[in-house]
């Protein structure tokens, strides 16, 4: 495969069998496009593989099918491309427990959709095993620290609108902003790694309702 990726997709609608046409070419800004989220992908699978320390450029780049060169045309360093797939895949994972929220009619459907969510996380790239690393690398750096801790303000505001739902009308006893970090900080956190008999949807589950029973007793 060449660094800059594939360029022909598609089949044009309303080809019939046996004939022969050409397909659409993708721009270089969809080339482009295509080849970082590659780079994303395979950066994913091996920094959860190896960790942070353990995982290369090189192995990286192999992973994708790509050559080294097209890696640092996209990133300029490991550090770079670290934190672009950590951010890809959370801001990816909260945007979809967003749509799921959003669709969500009631108090019940949105604790069950966000537990559920949060054990679905278990097929998708385990970002839990690789929180410390990223917090390790962004004290270290307070322009990166700063950048993230906005970005994260932003994801757990947008799920901490949507779980404010659970309250009767009138407001929620939590501010939103502490409402998301509860659910999310529950699903990325330790503790369902290191005991097999929790999961991540049963600590939200339980902490949501006992949240809502609390505030309608009030």
């Amino acid at each position: 495969m060449s660094d800059t990726d594939d360029t022909i997709i598609g089949t044009p609608i309303g080809t019939h069998v046996g004939t022969q046409t050409r397909p659409a070419r993708l721009t270089r800004e969809q080339s482009r496009a295509r080849t970082r989220e590659r780079l994303l992908v395979s950066a994913a699978v091996v920094f959860t593989r190896e960790g942070y320390a353990g995982a290369s450029i090189d192995r990286i780049a192999e992973e994708a099918g790509y050559s080294k060169g097209a890696m640092y045309s996209n990133f300029a360093s490991k550090d770079e491309l670290f934190f672009a797939m950590f951010d890809f895949y959370a801001l990816g994972q909260a945007e979809e427990l967003c749509r799921r929220l959003d669709a969500a009619p009631d108090a019940d459907a949105i604790i069950a959709t966000a537990c559920a969510w949060a054990d679905g996380l278990l097929h998708e790239p385990d970002l839990r095993l690789l929180v410390v690393d990223m917090a390790r690398l962004a004290r270290a750096d307070p322009t990166v620290a700063a950048r993230h801790t906005k970005m994260f303000d932003d994801e757990w505001h947008q799920v901490g609108s949507r779980l404010v739902r659970i309250f009767p009308p009138g407001g929620s006893p939590v501010p939103v902003l502490q409402l998301g970090a509860l659910v999310m900080d529950i699903a990325y956190g330790n503790a369902t790694q290191l005991h097999a008999g929790l999961t991540a949807g049963d600590l939200i589950g339980m902490a949501l309702r006992a949240l809502r029973d609390a505030y309608g007793r009030k």
